[in-house]
């Protein structure tokens, strides 16, 4: 789920998934009616489909990066973030804060679960994404069908 960062608002809840194999996934987005996805090297958005590599894909599906944490829009250029602060926490999770170059106040956080390398939180700079389930399809397994949210009762609590 994201939700705006500093405002109280209702989360937006999705539904990603990721064949790292094939590098293709699907975004589906609570209210959206269009189903963003990427496959054979074409990224199908609102906008249209459009040829881009699979590293670049995630620029309409921000969560598809925090699969893939290295991949997440605050290592260096153009981004200009640097790490500031790695922290272990009592769990199995390390949280990664880094700060603009420009704006030492400009900050981000990352929360990435060592059992799996997934960035289970991102804080960004405009926004919240939480990751609040992650299963691993079979290979054989088709992709599931476009989800039915349910309004949540609360935003997720931290479990580190």
């Amino acid at each position: 789920m994201t939700a705006p960062r500093g405002r109280v608002t209702q989360p937006q809840q999705f539904q990603l998934v990721v064949d790292e194999r094939d590098e293709s996934w699907t975004f589906d987005r609570q209210g959206d009616r269009h189903r963003d996805r990427y496959a054979d090297g074409i990224l199908h958005s609102v906008d249209g489909p459009v040829d881009v590599s699979f590293a670049r894909s995630g620029t309409v599906a921000p969560p598809v990066r925090m699969l893939t944490p290295e991949r997440l829009p605050v290592w260096g250029s153009p981004a200009s973030f640097a790490p500031v602060l790695v922290q272990r926490l009592p769990s199995h999770c390390v949280l990664v804060t880094c700060e603009h170059e420009l704006d030492p106040a400009d900050r981000v956080t990352v929360v990435v679960d060592e059992r799996d390398g997934v960035a289970h939180r991102w804080y960004g700079t405009s926004d919240v994404t939480v990751l609040t389930e992650l299963r691993v399809m079979d290979d054989d397994e088709p992709v599931p069908p476009r989800p039915r949210f349910s309004r949540l009762p609360q935003w997720p609590v931290s479990e580190y």
